[in-house]
């Protein structure tokens, strides 16, 4: 077992090592100082061999907390990541960070109080930690790195941790440099002298310490940090692409074109907001000229209309004079006609005259003293039968038939007397009702047509806030142009949640006021406020000034709150509504009065309300469950039901008042009519309708006529032609009157048609008709049938009626296409407010809007097109190339870069007789491939001037950049997808046979190897990529030299522990390395010096330097009971199974137990392994016994005491071999003499 083991460890046996001469240039770490870190209280200083060195000791025990301090040194704090070797690939529990070590976190523990597991920490109150990390080439350079940290008082957090950074071109010492640091670093700089760089961030720091140990990046960094954990390295994927591969510069691009396409997506909005504007402007061009065409053609129509009296009167004086002319034509004729028939009149009249003087000379004087008796006694019958017919009438509404007797008359005279008397009592009456049922239905009919108001309002629009308040802000927008939704009421924005409607009603009455507020922004409020002050409303208007900067209010209303009962529209007011009903409405609802009482604001559901200072009101004009009286919320469908069925209720009330006041005048009617039929029966006598006696003496006078007549015949003779003669007398006499009426009605015309023509002559002289006008007149009137003087009005009615309707159809037709011009002028208005600042939205500014549309259409909209063609062609297109080219450049860079690893790897054997060699696949990834899809789209047709195509690829280009900006948390995902050119490959290790370079195997990350395998992936590549990164130029050796690896090789075999430490040492690093005790043989070769890491109590730390044998290149160990056979077991290769049982052995608190123990645990192995009996040996017995106690307190001050002499001994020689000696003997003497005092 010796044999093999020696064979694998030198490196001659394996490699050519030329790099003995080359080191000169190289940094390497001598000196780790640390002051109250972790666990490690007040100062340890930790001298470290040039060549490598090793931290050894039990889990637990503080060597990952000494390599934190050495990242915390060199890692940004953006990375940092604390004992990430101990937690293998978990990454989401960091149990340590600055203020865990500042503060010297141990343990948890459980409060015995309060059962609170709390963190118990070394340092409590105020404290400071340094750190310094010194490195030094064999030219006898020196930097120093230190890092200080502080906390004032007690905090606990991370923010409460201040630091402060420094790089020293020397060695520097915390002992004597920091001595009574008060937390003053204006002091300490003073101090310190000007050697010595300060700084406030790591940044600075970091360049400046990057610079000076030849450290080339970040990145560098980065790497240095996760090889301190290589077991974690993770898949080998994400370990070449985080740490062998730069960013690709398609981001910078891709940064870049999101950028830059704010300009372009800027040109682009200017051109839709151009053509947005022409398609808003240009209906307003037609209609604005067809407004004006109509506008014309109304002048025209008024100026026809202003014609058509002067036109008439025209006509009609041509009339007059043509009738006059026919007038006089007709008088001339009907002159002689009069003549004519006057000489006639006489002819007959004489004759009469003659035959009547033949008549009495015969007798005849009786005759005519009967005959008149008898016309008398006629006239008198006709006068009693017209009484007689009016009193026949008047008893029909009496309901009763005219007496036939005087008696029966008298009697009915009499009812007629009193029906007088008693009748205006009864009209009184019925007047009182209809005056009464009259005012009933005024009062209907005006509740009917608010309600028909109210409807309408409901009807238009889904608020329930009344008609008039809605009538008075649309009247409020229409003159101020403010639009109408921007003038909510409060109302419309508040809404009684739908499991609280029981209290709608008692809600409604406390915000009834408050509902019918108008709320005014307040960049309107000056605006608004002019229009009110200058302007009747005509009713009460109440109106809030919402401010820009309210803020919502932290305060939280009582659950039984009024507010938790309402829900506030999303809406731009809706903070402001809260913060309102917060102030003022913060009633509490409560169930009963006495409940009521104990509120400051209350409300009960029947509506009494608690107001603050002990008033309540109960207001009950109207039940508390009126919804005709809601105000609240969007949905009036309620409401609107509401008032149908009562203007349904009012329509029928109304219908039937009027069938009551026309049954009660029909009534009073009645009444009147027998009252007048009364009294036209009361003032008769009977003798005023009796006709009987006269009747009577007719037929007395006409027997004495007939005797007379018949008893004289020439008398009858002369009577007849009498008679003949008087018939023909007045026939003529009724031609002659014929003709002077028509002579005179002939008179009469032609006064009226002389009246009339004066009449048309003053009108003509005061209106005229325009020239113009008249054919157009003449055209209308032509249509008409015949125009006469009787025809006249009615055809110039016809024509005025024509001109009105015409007019008025085109007044509604201006109105309507000035309300569409008006509309387009709102909406570019309202659209772009900052490009119509000095616009009013009048057909007054209708130059201003349609110079506005030709200024668009001839320079803004081709200026805004030509920009955007020009980015799109020019800038966001040269950026998409720009990541084309890089995302080309990147795969090419990734190839040449694995061609460079390879060269590296084919430098050192993987395995025996084998190579590693990395080969790039192309992963073929489907969103990469829809990305460059897109870029293709967009890229295609550079030059192109079609509109459409332009709108394609620039929507595309939008959803590129849109997705490349975005910042959720998939598209971030996506983004780092198809930008990241490291993330389109992947990485297979391929194993080759180093002489045939046939493949042995294939490491697809690790995937399904063992731990071990994996381990080794991990640090070949792990190497080749630290030499990429750190090597210099041309082969040379890294400036920088030191690599830190914490619990390495735990999985991997001997064999490749050695190999991969000649790897890394051929690579011309010093190896710094944190290993469990099965792993110290294997390392020994490949470093200068080691110490001992130990832990007293769980919580003191502190470190055993050992001295190292460079001639046998391996630890000098001491040597106890069980002689030379203790090395042979630690050496060999049994011991590397011994470490599971080491680890679990308990801990001895003394550092100087170290070397016994390390003894112990291997002569326990060797037993078995060689068949020897050592069970009657002091150490094998030793071995097999429990572990004794920890010594005493003093004991172990004496040990820190001991080995922080020897620290600073070590500190204050120069590295050499005589100090580690030096160092390794007075850690021998005091762990010899610790051992004795346990055994005794």
């Amino acid at each position: 077992m010796d044999n093999t083991t020696h064979t694998l460890l030198p490196a001659a046996a394996l490699f050519h090592d030329p790099l003995t001469d080359a080191r000169a240039n190289q940094f390497r770490m001598r000196r780790l100082q640390v002051y109250n870190w972790g666990t490690f209280s007040g100062l340890t200083d930790v001298p470290i061999a040039e060549r490598g060195f090793l931290f050894v000791g039990r889990s637990g025990s503080g060597k990952s907390t000494l390599l934190d301090a050495m990242s915390a040194l060199l890692t940004p704090p953006s990375i940092v990541d604390f004992n990430a070797a101990a937690r293998e690939a978990e990454r989401s529990g960091r149990d340590r960070n600055l203020v865990s070590y500042v503060r010297g976190a141990w343990a948890d523990q459980q409060d015995s109080a309060s059962g609170e597991i709390a963190t118990q920490y070394l340092r409590k109150g105020a404290t400071w930690t340094a750190l310094v990390l010194s490195y030094e080439s064999a030219r006898g350079d020196v930097v120093s790195i230190v890092r200080l940290f502080w906390i004032n008082g007690t905090g606990t957090a991370a923010a409460d941790v201040r630091k402060h950074y420094m790089v020293v071109p020397r060695r520097f010492d915390i002992a004597t440099e920091m001595e009574g640091f008060d937390l003053d670093l204006r002091k300490l700089r003073l101090r310190l002298g000007e050697d010595v760089a300060h700084f406030d961030s790591f940044s600075g720091y970091a360049e400046r310490f990057r610079h000076l140990l030849g450290i080339g990046n970040d990145m560098a960094l980065r790497l240095l940090h996760k090889t301190q954990s290589a077991k974690n390295l993770g898949d080998l994927n994400g370990f070449l692409r985080g740490f062998m591969l730069d960013e690709p510069r398609t981001f910078e691009a891709a940064d870049r074109l999101v950028e830059d396409f704010a300009e372009l997506d800027g040109a682009h909005h200017a051109v839709v907001t151009a053509r947005r504007q022409v398609e808003t402007l240009s209906p307003a061009r037609e209609l604005h000229a067809s407004l004006q065409e109509l506008r014309r053609s109304v002048a025209d129509l008024r100026a026809l209309q202003d014609s058509v009296d002067g036109f008439r009167e025209e006509k009609r004086l041509a009339l007059i004079n043509e009738r006059l002319k026919d007038v006089e034509v007709q008088d001339r004729g009907l002159q002689g006609e009069e003549g004519t028939r006057r000489q006639a009149v006489d002819n007959h009249e004489q004759k009469l005259v003659e035959l009547e003087r033949q008549q009495r000379e015969q007798g005849g004087e009786r005759v005519d003293e009967l005959e008149r008796e008898r016309a008398r006694i006629e006239r008198e019958v006709e006068d009693r039968l017209r009484r007689r017919k009016q009193l026949e009438g008047a008893c029909r509404h009496l309901d009763i038939s005219l007496a036939e007797d005087a008696t029966r008359f008298a009697e009915q005279v009499e009812a007629a007397r009193q029906l007088l008397a008693g009748g205006g009592q009864g009209a009184g009456s019925v007047d009182e009702a209809i005056a009464e049922r009259m005012s009933e239905r005024r009062a209907d009919e005006k509740r009917f047509n608010e309600l028909r108001a109210e409807l309408d309002s409901l009807k238009a629009a889904p608020s329930s806030i009344p008609a008039p308040l809605q009538n008075l802000r649309a009247r409020l927008a229409e003159d101020t142009g403010i639009a109408e939704t921007l003038l909510p009421f409060v109302g419309e924005l508040l809404q009684v949640h739908d499991d609280q409607l029981a209290w709608r009603g008692a809600i409604e009455r406390v915000l009834h006021g408050f509902a019918q507020s108008l709320l005014v922004d307040e960049k309107h409020h000056a605006q608004v406020a002019d229009w009110v002050n200058r302007t009747h409303l005509g009713t009460k208007l109440v109106y809030f000034r919402v401010r820009d900067n309210e803020l919502l209010h932290a305060q939280q209303p009582d659950a039984r709150s009024l507010i938790n009962k309402l829900k506030i529209r999303d809406h731009a007011y809706a903070d402001w509504v809260y913060n309102e009903l917060l102030r003022r409405f913060d009633y509490t609802c409560v169930d009963s009065a006495a409940q009521l009482r104990h509120q400051d604001r209350g409300l009960t559901r029947e509506g009494q309300i608690k107001h603050p200072g002990d008033r309540y009101e109960k207001d009950d004009r109207h039940a508390v469950n009126d919804r005709r009286l809601w105000m609240l919320g969007h949905d009036n469908r309620d409401k609107r039901r509401i008032y149908e069925r009562e203007a349904q209720e009012l329509a029928a009330r109304i219908a039937a008042c009027d069938a009551d006041v026309d049954a009660l005048r029909r009534q009073r009617q009645s009444a009147q009519q027998q009252q007048l039929a009364a009294h036209t029966l009361a003032e008769r006598e009977w003798d005023e309708i009796d006709v009987s006696g006269r009747l009577q003496r007719i037929d007395d006078i006409n027997e004495q006529l007939v005797a007379l007549r018949e008893g004289d015949s020439a008398l009858a003779k002369i009577a007849e032609q009498i008679n003949i003669a008087r018939g023909l007398r007045d026939q003529a006499r009724r031609t002659y009157e014929d003709v002077r009426l028509e002579r005179a009605q002939l008179g009469r015309e032609r006064v009226r048609l002389e009246q009339q023509r004066e009449q048309c002559q003053l009108k003509l002289e005061q209106e005229g008709v325009d020239e113009s006008q008249r054919p157009l007149l003449d055209e209308r009137l032509a249509v008409l049938p015949g125009l006469n003087l009787d025809s006249v009005e009615s055809h110039f009615r016809v024509i005025e009626r024509a001109l009105a309707d015409e007019l008025a159809n085109s007044q509604g037709r201006d109105a309507r296409l000035a309300g569409q011009v008006l509309d387009c002028f709102r909406r570019f208005v309202q659209q772009w407010p900052e490009d119509s600042a000095d616009f009013t939205v009048s057909l007054a500014s209708a130059e201003d809007f349609l110079a506005r549309l030709d200024r668009l259409e001839s320079d803004g909209l081709p200026r805004h097109e030509g920009r955007f063609f020009e980015l799109l062609q020019t800038q966001s297109k040269n950026n998409l190339l720009a990541l084309q080219r890089h995302t080309a450049e990147a795969h090419k860079a990734i190839k040449q870069r694995m061609d460079e690893v390879n060269a590296s790897l084919e430098q050192v054997p993987f395995n025996r007789g084998t190579i590693l060699t990395i080969e790039v696949h192309d992963r073929k990834l489907p969103e990469v491939a829809d990305f460059q899809l897109q870029l293709r789209a967009v890229l295609s047709h550079q030059q192109t001037e079609d509109r459409s195509l332009a709108e394609s690829q620039f929507t595309i280009l939008r959803d590129l950049v849109r997705r490349l900006g975005a910042q959720e948390p998939e598209l971030r995902r996506w983004r780092e997808q198809v930008l990241d050119v490291r993330q389109h490959v992947e990485f297979i290790g391929v194993e080759l046979d180093a002489a045939t370079r046939e493949q042995v195997e294939i490491y697809r990350s690790g995937a399904g190897k063992s731990g071990g395998q994996r381990q080794k992936l991990a640090t070949t590549c792990l190497a080749a990529a630290l030499r990429y990164q750190l090597g210099g130029e041309d082969g040379e050796l890294p400036r920088y030299a030191a690599v830190v690896l914490d619990e390495a090789f735990d999985k991997a075999d001997n064999e490749f522990t050695a190999l991969a430490m000649n790897i890394f040492e051929n690579f011309g690093f010093q190896m710094v390395v944190a290993t469990p005790l099965k792993s110290v043989m294997t390392l020994e070769p490949f470093i200068g010096g080691a110490c001992f890491v130990e832990i007293s109590g769980r919580h003191d730390s502190g470190v055993l330097l050992i001295e190292y044998d460079e001639e046998h290149a391996r630890l000098k160990l001491p040597e106890r009971a069980g002689g030379s056979s203790v090395l042979r077991a630690l050496r060999s290769p049994a011991a590397a199974a011994v470490q599971a049982e080491v680890e679990t052995l308990p801990v001895i608190d003394l550092p100087a137990t170290a070397a016994a123990e390390i003894q112990a645990d291997a002569v326990a192995e060797v037993v078995p392994a060689t068949g020897a009996d050592t069970s009657s040996t002091p150490v094998g017995k030793a071995a097999r016994k429990p572990a004794r106690k920890s010594v005493s307190k003093t004991a172990s001050k004496t040990s820190s005491k001991a080995t922080g002499k020897v620290a600073e001994k070590a500190a204050s020689k120069p590295a050499s071999k005589s100090a580690g000696k030096s160092a390794s003997k007075a850690s021998k003497k005091t762990a010899q003499k610790a051992a004795t005092r346990t055994d005794s």
